[in-house]
């Protein structure tokens, strides 16, 4: 069980350049942190035992901060708040994929060929498109469709795991 060391409301320099670190992450679309009302609100950060950062937008976990990663935390993609590539997986890897496992090429129904190696991607279920990880892509969106099959895509955060349990706690 994950649990929080501290907590604290980011300072404006804060915010700013973590403004700036999301407009310089590619594919990454952010909606209340760009409005200047929002952001007087306060964003909090919370400080896990681990070193990893969450951070909090109107008390709703919106990122996920570690030293070497900036990714959108699962709440705030299910809300659409924050928007990410997407990659559709059929329906049976959502269990899997639900879990933890990474995504294996014959499992994804849709992906954009414009992707590139490396870009954080939303992994969504192809009958509800609802966002159940987010993951970075192991190659381009060309390759993984000629792929028959291994791994294209590795699963960072999903529904249920211990940062998940935690944001269900924080906000209530």
């Amino acid at each position: 069980m994950l649990r929080t060391k501290h907590r604290s409301l980011l300072r404006a320099k804060e915010q700013r350049e973590l403004l700036q670190q999301l407009s310089a992450t590619p594919g990454l679309v952010h909606r209340l942190l760009a409005d200047k009302t929002a952001t007087k609100a306060g964003v909090e950060r919370v400080v896990l035992e681990d070193k990893t950062e969450l951070l909090l937008v109107q008390g709703q976990a919106w990122l996920v901060r570690q030293p070497d990663l900036l990714l959108p935390a699962l709440p705030a993609l299910l809300d659409g708040a924050i928007e990410l590539p997407k990659v559709v997986v059929d329906t049976g890897a959502v269990p899997h994929v639900a879990k933890g496992a990474d995504v294996m090429a014959p499992g994804i129904v849709e992906v954009d060929s414009n992707l590139a190696e490396g870009a954080l991607v939303v992994i969504v279920d192809q009958k509800n498109r609802t966002p159940i990880a987010v993951g970075r892509m192991l190659t381009d969106g060309r390759n993984i469709e000629q792929m028959g099959k291994g791994r294209a895509v590795q699963t960072l955060h999903h529904v249920g795991d211990p940062l998940w349990k935690l944001m269900k706690s924080l906000s209530g």
